[in-house]
């Protein structure tokens, strides 16, 4: 892996050529020209004025050394100064920063000037994982165990987990979906072509669930209330597999209000304490809060990347994870959890 930050593939994507088109005009073969863009390879001198030449820049536009000890990395959008965790996702370094609430180890530092000053040396190998499934932080911790990869885990709804892996800024998104009229994939594999048309993507079961409105322990909360005036519910963002559950049953009713939470454990957390009446999320984390469960759908979670990131090591490790007896097992002693199916892979 190099530590080159690489611009080639949004140079060659900006002059319209696909990488055979590129890799027939500088005299190398496509796979090459695929493992210079991903890091893996670093081109002569030769190679990397033709490539220059050809897409009409210079060699310091394709190839850049980290700058002064900080790191030019790519980030989404609104970032603010703090603490990040990196990633190398084709060739070039990503950052993502971490609430102040999440204690977890960063990579680096975000400085106002938007570079990264590197607490270490980061791992190229690591794995930014986004999605909203809470089993995703037990499977990113046993991915860490092992050496020289480490996986970090996002928080985000299955909406915008979906859009940072089309921006290229995460190498795998989690996404539930439920759509009546179809088995449990076929929300999610409509959801993934068309974010991504005419891609190849792969498809990995992480667990399947029911997803249902949460309340208070004997609190009489029903689908009737989700329309009801001062009903003090706890939102999840657009975007997120609960809030176009809630959409498609209250249909052109204006959506409830009350407090917004960021995942499934926060509706809990809010129902529990008062500060909502109730809110949609998975069973575990209706079990987990001791509250009252209206189940409304049953739901597939699953794992989606590019085909062209198979080799990548520390996907890989997340696979072998993902099938081990050790997360299995731990896995399965969470109650509301189904793995019958975890690990089970296939094209979106």
């Amino acid at each position: 892996m190099s530590d080159l930050t690489c611009q080639l593939k949004r140079h060659r994507e900006h002059a319209g050529l696909s990488q055979q088109a590129l890799a027939r005009r500088v005299g190398v073969s496509r796979q090459a020209l695929s493992a210079i863009e991903a890091g893996r390879q670093v081109p002569s001198t030769r190679l990397s004025l033709l490539l220059a030449r050809a897409l009409s820049c210079t060699v310091e536009d394709l190839f850049a050394l980290p700058d002064s000890g900080t790191l030019a990395v790519r980030l989404p959008a609104g970032a603010r100064a703090g603490r990040v965790v990196l990633g190398q996702v084709d060739g070039q370094w990503v950052g993502h920063p971490l609430s102040d609430l999440d204690l977890g180890p960063a990579d680096g530092i975000l400085l106002e000037s938007g570079q990264v000053q590197p607490l270490s040396s980061p791992a190229s190998t690591g794995l930014l994982v986004a999605g909203c499934a809470p089993l995703l932080g037990l499977l990113s911790q046993r991915i860490g165990h092992h050496r020289d990869i480490r996986s970090a885990w996002l928080p985000v709804s299955s909406g915008r987990a979906l859009s940072l892996l089309a921006e290229g800024l995460i190498h795998v998104a989690g996404l539930h979906f439920f759509d009546a009229s179809s088995d449990r994939i076929a929300a999610n594999r409509a959801a993934i072509r068309a974010r991504f048309p005419g891609r190849r993507m792969v498809v990995v079961n992480l667990v399947c669930w029911r997803q249902g409105l949460l309340s208070g322990p004997g609190a009489a909360i029903g689908l009737a209330d989700l329309t009801r005036p001062g009903l003090r519910f706890a939102r999840r963002a657009e975007g997120s597999g609960a809030s176009k559950l809630v959409r498609g049953i209250i249909g052109d009713q204006p959506m409830p209000t009350g407090p917004l939470a960021g995942g499934h454990l926060e509706v809990a957390r809010l129902v529990r304490a008062g500060a909502a009446e109730a809110g949609v999320a998975i069973e575990p984390a209706a079990l987990a809060a001791g509250l009252s469960f209206l189940p409304l759908s049953e739901e597939r979670f699953d794992l989606v990347y590019p085909a062209e990131l198979t080799g990548h090591p520390g996907l890989k490790r997340l696979l072998d994870v993902l099938t081990d007896r050790p997360f299995q097992t731990e896995a399965a002693h969470i109650p509301g959890y189904d793995l019958s199916r975890s690990g089970t892979t296939e094209a979106a």
